[in-house]
């Protein structure tokens, strides 16, 4: 049956392409990267902050912990593992052997889609692991909100790497999707949540980053508001000019539902883009 060799096709997709990411420079570095990250951070917020942690519940400390670098961490390893899906083929010589084969470009793509997010799973799981264990070493016990937490990490995985895989099948080079993607996810959306949000009052629900706060948001009990009104707080050179022009600041924090519906709807508009580039794409190699 034709559905029995897409899903055949699909694992196979799947299969090679996750072997292939487990064996490259990308993967470990990644890995190695987080790890590091993990440790230093857990080690700096235990070292400053050990009685207030102590005294608190688990779900303070991990709040405290993911607020850090979560957000940062889940769209850089996005961004990395979704920039390149559909240039890995198009921009290379790779493209006259693979794309000459009797499989659907769509099932190739929803292939190697799901290795991308399972091997970046992997490696964002490292970050988490490293606050379970301290947050046994703390408390003897770990919250289960934990995992609505990793639940959460997947749907923001999943819609980074969408949102990367767009700038793969518009640039041809495998570096180029991926510096962009960087680029974007890392310095433009925050950049851009700050003047729409902070200075300009505007609910920046259309942002991926300000969506995947709530990755940590639901650590903080009572769940913060959705808006904040409050003065504005320059310090500085030019503060009074500064504090003229903006009388207040304004802080959004999304809800649940709104987050993950912003997730899903970067993980489909972004990933059926994906696909329509990726299927009309000619060979170039």
């Amino acid at each position: 049956m034709e559905n029995d060799s897409d899903f055949n096709q699909y694992m196979i997709s799947f299969k090679y392409q996750f072997k292939s990411y487990l064996r490259t420079k990308r993967f470990l570095g990644l890995f190695l990267f987080t790890l590091i990250i993990s440790v230093g951070i857990t080690a700096l917020i235990l070292h400053d902050e050990y009685s207030m942690l102590k005294a608190g519940p688990p779900l303070f400390y991990f709040y405290n912990y993911l607020e850090n670098f979560s957000t940062d961490l889940v769209v850089i390893i996005g961004a990395f593992f979704g920039g390149d899906i559909i240039s890995t083929d198009t921009g290379t010589n790779a493209a006259y052997y693979t794309l000459v084969q009797p499989v659907r470009r769509s099932v190739l793509f929803l292939g190697r889609y799901t290795a991308a997010l399972v091997s970046s799973f992997v490696i964002v799981f490292v970050y988490f692991l490293v606050g379970i264990i301290s947050s046994f070493y703390l408390y003897g016990k770990v919250t289960p909100v934990i995992f609505e937490g990793l639940g959460i990490v997947v749907l923001f995985l999943a819609a980074a790497i969408s949102f990367a895989s767009l700038f793969s099948g518009i640039f041809k080079g495998q570096s180029s999707g991926i510096i962009v993607s960087v680029l974007l996810l890392f310095i433009g959306f925050p950049i851009i949540d700050t003047f729409v949000g902070t200075i300009g009052g505007v609910d920046p629900l259309f942002s991926l980053d300000f969506a995947g706060e709530i990755m940590y948001l639901i650590f903080d009990k009572p769940y913060p508001a959705a808006k904040v009104v409050g003065p504005a707080g320059f310090g500085g050179p030019g503060a009074a000019v500064a504090a003229a022009k903006v009388s207040s600041f304004y802080t959004f924090s999304p809800t649940v539902m709104q987050g993950i519906g912003v997730l899903i709807a970067y993980i489909v508009i972004c990933g059926v883009i994906a696909i329509l580039l990726y299927t009309r794409r000619q060979i170039e190699g």
